[in-house]
């Protein structure tokens, strides 16, 4: 691996080790060195023109504290580290810091990223972040609207058959030693899209895009800039997903678009940034368009092959998806359900975990962190308390829709169960308010009612 890798490498193991109480101040202060260093010298590659990461500001959680590195406008609460100049620190996880992600920390966009584990995928975060930040700052027309995700058609066998042939014809085109070979591969890829996005409803397809616009090249950019080969995407395309895990694969798809790119057409990303509407799907067409490049088809057999995954993964998800509502709709503990009564508005959507959510069927989805739902006369809040990645643990909620979409049409029933303790109700000013742990709800008007172990909130039509 590169030097880059190595420096990295040793900041988060460091960072991520065991011991007790809290760490001289001394050895605070290198690991805010070794991330500057770390971005400095990717700083020597030629990732993208005009980027380099060191210039950009990068909160970083390493398990005790929140390191603030290139910011223009740090918060007070960010206290600096003596003879450590732009170097600042917060004991704990800075609340801004949820995620992956970037966020506004000072009035500024900064890049965020929590390495408490998974040096790897930490490593590649740090970069790919930064990126977004400086990608965002140019290019405004690729914004992928998440809630597209939520009714992505995952049911849809030709089309999960498509995607499984496409990656693979992405990969083969990565991995081919010979250029024409390359080239045919990723002719075959481009027309597999086209057939495929033909059938897809509009929306949906411009989810595919932006996504693959703005989250496939900041991985391209990290991957890059960590020394990666192409094959390492080519393996990602070919690693095993879940059927609901489409949002993640249009990252290693919109990489191998930018790797080819590489491959085919020097200049890309400069004429990318020349014209702020095109994408890296399009330019890569042109390409092979211009070069008369016949796409190399996959077999019959091979097509069967894909066809009797995209089957086996469906039916996966079916059995998932009914055996998690079960499992909701029997656990232990009280439960509170909050539904609209006829012909009245359906409850908005205020606040969510966009990533710990799992859709089920008839549009029903489980939120394994928080929820809140209000209409004009009152909210209901959950929280978790016992939230843990990938698990539907604890108090869960279970969104019914009041449309066609599972979330963008709003909701006409909430259903929380796994809940500790006995819900309190009360009555105040025309108000019903029930609480317990985790979950408060808080309308006028409302009818209250308790059946069983069930404390029901009927909204009546305002």
């Amino acid at each position: 691996m590169i030097r880059t890798v190595q420096s990295l490498v040793l900041l988060l193991a460091f960072s991520m080790s065991a011991y007790s109480g809290a760490l001289p101040q001394q050895a605070q202060a290198d690991r805010g060195e070794a991330v500057i260093r770390a971005l400095d010298e990717t700083g020597a590659k030629d990732i993208w023109p005009g980027f380099k990461p060191s210039t950009w500001p990068l909160a970083l959680y390493d398990g005790q504290k929140t390191i603030l590195l290139r910011h223009p406008n740090p918060p007070p609460e960010f206290k600096s580290l003596p003879g450590r100049p732009g170097v600042l620190t917060f004991p704990g996880r800075y609340p801004a810091l949820t995620g992956n992600s970037t966020r506004d920390i000072g009035g500024v966009r900064t890049a965020t990223v929590i390495a408490t584990s998974d040096v790897e995928r930490a490593m590649l975060a740090c970069v790919e972040e930064v990126f977004h930040v400086f990608w965002l700052a140019r290019h405004t027309e690729f914004r992928p609207n998440e809630m597209q995700r939520y009714g992505y058609p995952l049911n849809d066998v030709e089309n999960l058959r498509a995607l499984l042939a496409e990656d693979e014809a992405l990969a083969r085109a990565l991995t081919a030693g010979d250029a024409v070979e390359a080239a045919g591969r990723a002719a075959a890829a481009i027309k597999l899209r086209r057939e495929r996005a033909s059938r897809l409803d509009g929306d949906i397809g411009t989810f595919e895009t932006a996504l693959e616009m703005m989250e496939g090249t900041a991985n391209f950019a990290a991957r890059f800039a960590l020394g990666e080969e192409p094959g390492m995407t080519a393996s990602r395309l070919r690693q095993a997903r879940p059927a609901e895990g489409i949002r993640w694969r249009f990252y290693d798809s919109g990489a191998a678009l930018c790797w080819l790119l590489d491959r085919f057409l020097p200049d890309w990303k400069g004429r990318l940034d020349a014209d702020l509407n095109l994408t890296t799907q399009a330019l890569l067409e042109i390409e092979l368009t211009r070069r008369g490049v016949a796409p190399l088809e996959f077999s019959a057999a091979e097509t069967a092959g894909f066809r009797a995954k995209a089957e086996k993964g469906i039916a996966d998800l079916a059995g998932r998806r009914r055996e998690l509502r079960r499992e909701l709709l029997e656990r232990p503990g009280a439960r509170v359900v909050v539904e609209i009564a006829d012909g009245a508005a359906p409850l908005s959507l205020q606040r969510f975990d966009p990533i710990n959510l799992f859709v089920l069927d008839d549009g029903e989805v489980a939120h394994a962190n928080f929820i809140t739902l209000s209409d004009p006369a009152g909210s209901v809040e959950l929280t978790n308390a016992g939230f843990r990645r990938d698990s539907f643990g604890g108090t869960i909620g279970l969104t019914e829709p009041a449309g066609r979409h599972p979330l963008g049409q709003g909701i006409r029933k909430l259903t929380v169960v796994g809940i500790q303790g006995e819900p309190r109700i009360d009555k105040k000013d025309g108000a019903v308010i029930v609480e317990a742990q985790g979950v408060r709800a808080h309308f006028k008007g409302a009818d209250v009612r308790t059946e069983g172990g069930t404390i029901r909130i009927i909204l009546p039509k305002r």
